[in-house]
């Protein structure tokens, strides 16, 4: 119970200090624009939600990288979320590059967003032949943050898993600090949360969306907001979200990118997830910088952009 409860704030604080430190980020240099194509991957309620792609220049098949954005589940978009750095790399190698949005907490809640980005992968395997030019039997999961633990989720089904995983700065569940729960009245009081409605929302205004944010850590009420239960409470529902009680041996491939000094997600935890992994048989490596976190990260350490791309020339061609 505190395992999932301590991830859960780590993606929402991690999500918080990343954007305020990194408003705009520098990209790589690449000899063209890359161009975007917009296209709606899911609709619900009448609610799109949409996707990036970007295509190689190459001709033929191409392997797909899908990725998603962090921001503790309640801020972030696609174009937002994607360093413009990796992207550019990955397009150079030949990749098709996708930027997916998924519903964000609170108006939806964290097990309905995980069917979003299965749902994703569902639409590039029937559409992305046909849409992209996409090798449908290479597909590739990543995401930073709060979406690196949405990209480790996309394993837990053999038969709806990628052909392999990049987790960047995700938390993976091992800590076990208590976590207090804050009072759900704060909630009825002018402020940040008058934003919310009941309507779905997956592409909402950045900053407002961040002081959302900021305003549900503050008032510790962003676990049972993301869960739309008490963990304290309702012990026995949190299994479904739990890392090491959903992978097995058929897990995919999977790379662990992580600094040693990261301020939101300590190196413990990944540590011990990557010794989990390597126990149940799962093919996996670690790959270790000094410091950043999701997007920093790879802009600080832009050795970690080339092993992403020689982790997927190995598991995808």
């Amino acid at each position: 119970m505190k395992k999932i409860a301590v991830l859960v704030i780590a993606l929402i604080v991690s999500g918080v200090s990343f954007a305020q430190e990194n408003p705009f980020l520098k990209s790589f240099s690449w000899n063209r624009p890359a161009e975007k194509i917009e296209f709606v991957y899911k609709r619900l309620a009448g609610h799109e939600i949409k996707a990036n792609a970007f295509l190689p220049e190459t001709k033929g098949l191409h392997p797909v990288l899908i990725y998603f954005h962090g921001g503790g589940f309640i801020f972030g978009n696609r174009d937002r979320g994607l360093y413009k750095g990796l992207r550019d790399r990955l397009l150079e190698s030949g990749y098709v590059v996708i930027s997916a949005d998924y519903r964000l907490v609170p108006e939806t809640k964290l097990d309905q967003i995980m069917t979003d980005v299965l749902d994703m992968l569902d639409w590039v395997r029937k559409n992305g032949l046909e849409q992209f030019n996409i090798n449908t039997h290479q597909i590739a999961v990543a995401g930073g943050s709060a979406g690196g633990y949405l990209a480790l989720t996309s394993g837990f089904k053999k038969e709806t898993a990628p052909n392999a995983i990049i987790d960047i700065s995700a938390p993976t569940g091992f800590a076990s600090e208590d976590i207090q729960m804050g009072d759900l009245s704060v909630l009825k009081q002018a402020g940040p949360y008058d934003i919310v409605k009941d309507s779905i929302v997956s592409y909402g205004d950045y900053d407002t969306r961040m002081q959302l944010c900021r305003f549900l850590i503050e008032n510790k009420i962003g676990i049972y907001l993301t869960f739309g239960f008490d963990p304290n409470k309702e012990p026995e529902k949190l299994k479904k979200y739990t890392l090491v009680d959903n992978i097995k041996a058929d897990y995919p491939p999977t790379l662990i990118l992580h600094a040693k000094n990261d301020r939101a997600v300590g190196f413990k935890q990944v540590e011990d997830f990557y010794k989990f992994l390597k126990e149940t048989n799962v093919k996996t490596e670690l790959y270790v910088v000094e410091n950043g976190h999701s997007n920093e990260l790879l802009r600080q350490n832009p050795q970690a952009i080339d092993k992403i791309i020689e982790f997927l020339n190995q598991e995808l061609r």
